[in-house]
């Protein structure tokens, strides 16, 4: 059962955990080996891993590399040449593939350690540095580093070889019961395989500052207080007395505190330094709308000499999150405002550049929402990063998705793959939840197994971060939905089920939403009452009827959000959906319900209907006329419906740029609640150009245009 106070104010921080350095310094030196020269082959090879194999043959590529959803040699995307369309087969590569590049660590490098760190390898790395194994991790999803000095030859090339392997395997999560079937058994996203996020070398002293856990607590009557735990592991063969020293900065760069503490270290050992400071001043929160990140400085220094520094920085906020009540961010009651987002990318599949990363959150946070999901896995760090900087909120999860194993090993991993999650992504003050799982009782073990997993993987959260609460997404059984702190269902009524009507949120909404493509449209007067079976009907896959769905729940969540804590729209971004059925899509194997298409640039009707909901008018102006891939509508001169999606007082539609030519003045009165569309009821257009304008505080702040193309040019 739930075991999470709910009534605690609880208050995060923010770690931008590059767990083996993140500051290029004499003391600490890191440096990326994307741009190397990596050879790639897809498909398994004997001795791949020896210094003399000759990969001259291989496919030159450059980190990061997706080998299912970018370049393999023959395919540029998943969508050339992987699916069988005809057949409905998924053709896509599950298997092991190689890379290898050669680097060098300096002759002056030498009584330094040597690190290898990973940001991501999916699903499973094995990694050999001049023909020695170096070490194995499995999961594609988190970051992992592996020490070896021991294996580098100064001063020389030295060969690194790592086999990645995206099979499906019970042992490893995210697990598919039967990967070419249809839900539950199998799920809807692409599992690419590839070295997808960023490879770093870091070369540091052999007393080495690990981590930095940064717990700010606020709230409440109590002064704010933080803490700071420093791991730190003395590689050498001999006793070292350590001095550490953090300074903690204020967002404007002001030094607060200098917190000093000295600790003897064993040869070989790991010690934990825990500091804390309450004299901060006044605090300024990290918030959606002002997100002041603070930072800490860790320096390391024995025998008279500074040999390790660490930055990372962090925020102060305190929330309350439960189900059927509001949600709270630093005492301000509002609604979670939320999407889902897939890092999958047209013509990259996983392997999207860090400044892409960013893109994402910029253009999710400038349609208005708050609070992101990360589905159905933890993202990549640059994403979080800018979360932080951004004001957007996370609910990052493990890829506990599909269906859950009975191999013994299937806990570990997951177990394994929940610990790096938090510790990598501990101090973002943009986490809010950690996520166990997503529809993964459906298929696989048993109920009672599913239990246990559960339960183990909430008591290991629970133990690695004491603060945040847990939440588990659209579980079949009641038993797994009461083991979470918070429980998300996901309604898809109006879609897969029942009718649009049917949404009445009391708990936080995992997913909601339709499938949508870009060009498809309907004049068809939709009833928010009535059951169309619509997912199974191409003809309700158009923009418009997307949009009617969206509108509604919207709405109801708006006026329910003193009730409910919020809800996350599925999905922000269309996605690659390798599956049994999605060749009937009309794109095939693809998940349409994004707001945005899969190049993660083309907007659809819907994001702008999320924009005029979302943003105020005071911040971003905007006026959207509906819409702009259906300028054909207007075939012929005739009256028909056209509306406008905004956040001004009022819009003005004219048939002509001259403004000689009015519909008239509309408010937001329109819409299947009455409250989300400026709307004009059987206009006659018989020109091409429908222009508007946007009026807000009396004065004209935004205007929009579009050329409808078969229709009398009013200018000729």
């Amino acid at each position: 059962m739930n075991n999470w106070n709910r009534s605690v104010l609880v208050c995060l921080s923010l770690l931008f955990l590059f767990p083996f350095g993140s500051s290029a310094t004499e003391k600490r030196i890191t440096y990326s080996i994307n741009k190397n020269d990596w050879r790639f082959i897809k498909k398994d090879v004997r001795n791949a891993y020896k210094t003399s194999f000759n990969d001259k043959e291989w496919l030159s590529v450059q980190i990061p590399h997706d080998f299912n959803g970018g370049s393999d040699g023959v395919n540029n995307d998943v969508f050339n040449g992987r699916f069988d369309f005809e057949n409905d087969v998924r053709t896509m590569y599950k298997g092991p593939a190689w890379y290898r590049t050669n680097f060098t660590i300096e002759e002056a490098q030498k009584g330094k350690r040597i690190f290898i760190e990973f940001e991501a390898v999916s699903l499973e790395a094995q990694i050999w540095v001049n023909g020695k194994k170096a070490g194995i991790h499995r999961g594609g999803y988190s970051a992992f580093s592996l020490d070896i000095t021991d294996l580098i030859k100064f001063g020389k090339d030295n060969t690194l070889a790592v086999r990645a392997d995206n099979s499906n395997n019970p042992a490893i999560a995210p697990w598919m019961y039967d990967e070419r079937g249809s839900f539950p058994f199998s799920f809807d996203y692409a599992v690419y395989g590839g070295i997808y996020r960023d490879v770093w070398i870091h070369v540091t002293d052999p007393v080495k500052i690990e981590q930095v856990f940064n717990t700010p607590v606020c709230g409440g009557q109590a002064p704010s207080v933080l803490s700071i735990e420093t791991r730190v592991t003395n590689y050498s063969k001999s006793v070292k007395k350590v001095k550490l020293s953090s300074k903690i900065y204020s967002p404007d760069g002001k030094l607060m505190a200098d917190k000093k503490m000295s600790k003897t270290i064993e040869a070989g050992a790991e010690m934990s330094f825990q500091q804390s400071e309450s004299a901060l001043g006044i605090i300024q929160f990290w918030s959606v709308d002002d997100p002041q990140l603070y930072k800490v400085i860790s320096t390391l220094s024995y025998d008279g000499n500074e040999v390790n520094n660490f930055e990372s920085t962090f925020g102060f906020r305190y929330y309350t999150l439960a189900n059927h009540e509001a949600f709270s961010l630093n005492g301000e009651q509002m609604l979670l405002r939320g999407v889902n987002r897939h890092q999958d990318m047209e013509g990259l599949g996983y392997a999207l550049p860090n400044e892409q990363h960013f893109a994402d959150a910029q253009i999710i946070k400038d349609a208005g929402f708050n609070v992101v999901r990360h589905a159905h896995y933890p993202c990549d760090r640059e994403f979080a990063k800018a979360c932080d900087e951004l004001g957007l909120m996370l609910w990052l999860e493990i890829p506990l998705t599909g269906s859950v194993s009975e191999d013994p090993a299937f806990m570990e991993n997951c177990k394994q793959q929940m610990k790096e999650m938090i510790e990598q992504y501990y101090n973002n003050p943009s986490v809010i939840v950690w996520g166990v799982g997503n529809e993964s009782d459906r298929s696989g073990a048993s109920e009672s197994e599913s239990n246990k997993l559960y339960g183990e993987l909430v008591d290991l959260a629970k133990r690695t971060d004491a603060i945040r609460p847990t939440t588990g997404c659209n579980f079949k059984f009641k038993s797994n939905q009461e083991i979470v702190d918070v429980y998300a269902p996901q309604d898809w009524s109006g879609w897969y089920v029942g009718q649009i009507d049917d949404y009445t949120p009391n708990s936080i909404i995992g997913e909601y939403g339709a499938d949508m493509n870009y060009n498809t449209h309907s004049n068809e007067k939709f009833d928010m009452s009535k059951d169309y079976g619509s997912s199974g009907i191409t003809d309700f896959w158009s923009q418009e009827y997307g949009c009617f769905l969206h509108e509604y729940k919207i709405s109801k969540g708006e006026s329910l959000k003193g009730e409910f804590p919020g809800h996350f729209v599925w999905v922000a971004f269309d996605f690659a959906s390798p599956r049994i059925g999605r060749g009937m899509n009309p794109i095939p194997y693809m998940n349409q319900k994004g707001l945005i298409l899969h190049d993660h640039k083309t907007k659809k009707d819907v994001y702008y209907l999320y924009q005029s909901m979302y943003r105020k008018a005071s911040d971003y102006p905007m006026v959207y006329i509906v819409s702009k891939s259906w300028t054909d509508r207007f075939e012929k001169p005739g009256n028909k419906d056209v509306w406008a999606y905004s956040n001004c007082d009022s819009v003005v539609l004219y048939n002509d740029l001259k403004r000689e030519v009015s519909f008239g003045t509309r408010m937001k009165n329109a819409g299947p609640r009455g409250d989300t569309r400026f709307q004009w009821d059987s206009i006659a257009v018989d020109q091409d150009v429908l222009y508007a304008e946007g009026w807000f505080g009396n004065k004209i702040v935004a205007r929009d245009t579009i050329q409808l193309g078969k229709l009398p040019d009013l200018e000729k």
